[in-house]
């Protein structure tokens, strides 16, 4: 009798275990994924705003001025060694060659460290996109305990380049 007990025991065991499973990988199956917040989504809105301003007037200086003034240092290796005006003479170029801005979508953000941050995006022009990379860094706050004041992404680097090949060497 001990033995169709244990039985008994056995099979009530291995049918909650059972029961217990199928819940598991039914809530896994059915349960929203995990999506990480956004942590330059201060970033990708102020880039979002130079790209709309640029696909409704191409001709416009503002949103250069806009991106590259918000926060801007200047000295060391600055990308931006090029005045406004000569990117806005080069853009020029490219609209001409491959025709009006349509669209633009983010390719990727890659943090060096904590306090700086690279950012690619492709400009889609009407024959051929345009691979655009922003350079952001956030100087330390001298004061650490200003927690209240965080420290501003400044743009130090600013470039556009139809060298898709950059898209492949990350």
């Amino acid at each position: 009798m001990s033995n169709k007990n244990n039985w008994s025991k056995f099979f009530l065991f291995s049918m909650t275990f059972m029961f217990a499973a199928v819940l598991l990988i039914s809530y896994a199956l059915h349960a929203q994924p995990y999506v990480p917040s956004e942590p330059y989504k201060d970033l990708d809105e102020r880039i979002k705003q130079f790209f709309e301003e640029i696909i409704e007037n191409p001709a416009s200086v503002a949103a250069f001025e806009s991106i590259l003034t918000s926060g801007l240092t200047t000295g060391g290796n600055s990308l931006i060694d090029t005045s406004i005006s000569d990117m806005k003479s080069k853009l020029d170029d490219v609209k001409t060659r491959f025709g009006n801005f349509k669209d633009y979508e983010k390719i990727d953000a890659k943090p060096i460290g904590k306090d700086l941050v690279i950012i690619r995006y492709l400009l889609k022009c009407e024959t051929y996109p345009v691979v655009w990379t922003f350079t952001f860094y956030r100087r330390p706050n001298p004061n650490a305990a200003a927690v209240s004041q965080p420290a501003q992404w400044q743009t130090i680097g600013l470039k556009f380049d139809t060298n898709l090949d950059l898209l492949i060497l990350k």
